[in-house]
């Protein structure tokens, strides 16, 4: 039986759950970073992505320690040297896996999209 973690206050772009508990396992949905009518800089669209991720983490009871898998959407090749600078401020010694691929987004102005699997 899994069980379904929404956070009240991180607003969702469509009909999905934050996240979904099977077993030990958590997957959250992929989080952006970007501000209702706001343009905000790679920097800033990860770091917002990042404390969603943290936040749904927290809610259902898990850390970014317990993160495993991580896979990263990127608007742009160009940002992969700074998301992995950024990437190992969160996850500084014995980071998880992780895929990372460039695509295109539905809304404009995302830069960057995460989601995550951790596991207890």
């Amino acid at each position: 039986m899994s069980k379904i973690i929404n956070v009240v206050d991180i607003p969702k772009g469509g009909p999905y759950s934050h996240a979904v508990i099977s077993g030990d396992l958590i997957f959250l949905s992929g989080q952006t970073g970007q501000v209702s009518n706001k343009v905000l800089n790679f920097d800033q669209q990860f770091d917002n992505a990042m404390d969603k991720i943290k936040r749904i983490l927290e809610t259902a009871g898990y850390s970014l320690s317990d993160v495993i898998k991580v896979s990263i959407y990127l608007a742009y090749n160009g940002d992969f040297n700074r998301m992995n600078d950024l990437f190992g401020r969160y996850f500084p010694d014995n980071p998880p896996a992780r895929t990372t691929l460039v695509t295109g987004f539905a809304s404009e102005g995302i830069l960057v999209e995460i989601d995550v699997i951790a596991s207890k």
